[in-house]
């Protein structure tokens, strides 16, 4: 049966999800899994180490000896010790930065991507993928989430039938369970989203004390109206906003 957010449709399935950056433990869970799996090949150079330390809720310390996998220091950014040359030889291209692909394709798109790998032997790498049709990237969650196969049907493309993969279904199981899964792919993808919006939790605090700040200064601009138009010699029978046209 095929996986239910991968159903059989054109357009490129989502997988709907919430990110909610208080939830430390699933963003130091994403943390690990990105660190380990991830961070190999794909950097996130607008990140800092240092910059973690934070919304993860680690000390310094406690971020180069869990986090930083890379060896660099505390200061410096999140790049890949993959050379360029070597990826492209082996990927046939260099793996993209991913510090703001939470905000160009979207939490939903990404937890759809993670998840709909499938068996393809016509790809370099072996695997392929629903969302991203022939992407170079090899299914480095396979041993997680198993082996799958493609749920194939017929579409007409530029006038030409052909087998076209609409979903995929499971092949063989991995060391974790689907819902177990699940939430290793979410908390990657809230992890990629806290590095795309690094103070989204301060915006939205502070968001509350502007709002209160523009209240007090509506009163006040209200009471420096009155002020000013109490000293204002108007026409009889008038009102303030019809006084130009009472104007010779």
């Amino acid at each position: 049966v095929a996986a239910p957010i991968l159903a059989a449709v054109d357009a490129p399935p989502r997988a709907p999800m919430h990110v909610d950056l208080r939830n430390r433990t699933v963003l130091r869970d994403g943390a690990l899994y990105f660190m380990n799996r991830c961070a190999t090949c794909h950097s996130l150079a607008g990140a800092r180490f240092s910059e973690l330390a934070k919304p993860l809720g680690l000390s310094a310390d406690e971020i180069q000896a869990l986090i930083n996998s890379t060896g660099r220091r505390y200061q410096q950014t999140i790049t890949s010790s993959l050379p360029a040359d070597v990826a492209t030889e082996f990927l046939g291209t260099r793996p993209p930065d991913l510090t703001l692909v939470a905000r160009m394709r979207g939490v939903d798109w990404l937890n759809a991507y993670l998840r709909s790998f499938y068996l393809d032997p016509s790809r370099p790498t072996g695997t392929n993928n629903l969302v991203f049709p022939d992407v170079a990237m090899p299914d480095v969650l396979a041993d997680l989430q198993g082996l799958q196969t493609a749920v194939r049907a017929e579409r007409r493309r530029n006038g030409v039938a052909m087998q076209v993969a609409t979903g995929v279904a499971p092949l063989a199981p991995g060391a974790m369970s689907r819902p177990e899964f699940d939430r290793t792919v979410e908390a990657i993808v809230a992890f990629l989203y806290l590095v795309a919006h690094p103070h989204a939790t301060e915006r939205a605090t502070l968001g509350w004390w502007i709002l209160a700040l523009l209240g007090l200064l509506t009163i006040n601009a209200y009471f420096v109206y009155r002020s000013y138009w109490r000293r204002v010699v108007r026409p009889a029978g008038g009102s303030w906003w019809t006084y130009w046209r009472a104007r010779p």
